[in-house]
C-alpha cells in the first residue's frame, strides 16, 4: 500500500485469489514483539488534570520500525512476484489488530485454524493475548497452497526474510486458535476441529459473526424548509 507516492505491480497480480480449504497460513517478516498493543486506544486518550496516563501502556503502543527487516519482507514479497511461480495466493499487511485482524480478513469466509507455538516469538514472554492482537511491524499474511510451500521458503530463505507457517484453511467458517503446535489430533478426517477440543479454545468464532453481516447503520437524512425573508436595513 501506498500514501502519496508511486508503486507498481504487474497486471496479473491485481486480484487476490479467494481462500480454499486446505491452503496455509503464514505470516513472513518480523518476528512477534510486544508492540503496538493498544495502538490507537492509548495514542487517543485524552489527559486531563495533569499527566494521569499509564506509561507502561503508551510503551507498548509504540511503534518502532526496523528498516532491515522491512526491507527484507519487500524482497520476499518482489521475488515471489517475480519466480516463475508465484506461491502468494492472497496477502495483507498486519496493522491494527494484529494477527487477531489480519489472518481473519485473509481466510474470510471459510475460516482457519491457528497455532500459537508455530509463530517466531522475538519475547519469549509474550502472552497469547499479546501474541493474537499486537500490531508488530514489518510483517505481512498472506495464504499459500502446501504444493507452493517450498518455493515460498526458498526466496525467504535467500532474503533471510522469517516465514512462518501458522495454520490452515479448514472451510468449517470459524476462526480457532490453538494454543499448541499442530497436531493431527485437534482434526477430524474432513479437516475440521473436534468438538471435544473447542473448548479448550482462547478464540474461536465463526466468522460471520466477526465480519460478515454486521448490522448496517442507517441514516435518515431529512432537509427542513425554512422561510427566508429579503435583508431588510432600518433606515438610517
Amino acid at each position: 500500500m501506498f500514501s502519496g507516492g508511486i508503486g507498481y505491480m504487474p497486471h496479473a497480480m491485481i486480484k487476490k485469489n479467494k481462500p480454499d480449504k486446505g491452503m496455509l497460513l503464514v505470516k513472513i517478516g518480523g518476528p512477534v514483539y510486544r508492540i503496538g498493543v493498544g495502538g490507537g486506544a492509548a495514542s487517543s486518550v485524552a489527559v486531563q488534570g495533569g499527566d494521569s496516563r499509564d506509561h507502561a501502556l503508551d510503551f507498548g503502543a509504540v511503534q518502532r520500525g526496523d528498516a532491515e527487516m522491512g526491507n527484507r519482507l519487500n524482497r520476499a514479497v518482489r521475488g515471489c512476484l517475480e519466480a516463475e511461480v508465484n506461491p502468494i495466493e492472497s496477502i495483507h499487511d498486519q496493522g491494527a489488530g494484529g494477527n487477531g485482524n489480519v489472518l481473519k480478513e485473509l481466510v474470510e469466509p471459510e475460516g482457519a485454524v491457528v497455532f500459537t507455538e508455530e509463530f517466531q516469538l522475538g519475547d519469549p514472554t509474550i502472552t497469547t493475548l499479546e501474541l493474537w492482537g499486537a500490531e508488530y511491524q514489518e510483517n505481512n499474511a498472506l495464504l499459500c497452497t502446501k504444493e507452493n510451500r517450498t518455493i515460498l521458503e526458498e526466496i525467504c530463505r535467500r532474503e533471510r526474510c522469517p516465514v512462518s507457517f501458522v495454520g490452515e484453511v479448514t472451510g468449517d467458517g470459524f476462526m480457532s486458535l490453538i494454543e499448541d503446535k499442530y497436531k493431527e489430533n485437534y482434526l477430524d478426517n474432513a479437516g475440521r476441529l473436534k468438538p471435544e477440543t473447542k473448548s479448550k479454545l482462547p478464540y474461536d468464532l465463526h466468522l460471520e459473526a466477526v465480519l460478515g453481516n454486521m448490522p448496517r447503520k442507517t441514516f435518515d437524512l431529512k432537509r427542513d424548509k425554512r422561510t427566508k425573508l429579503p435583508l431588510a436595513l432600518p433606515s438610517g
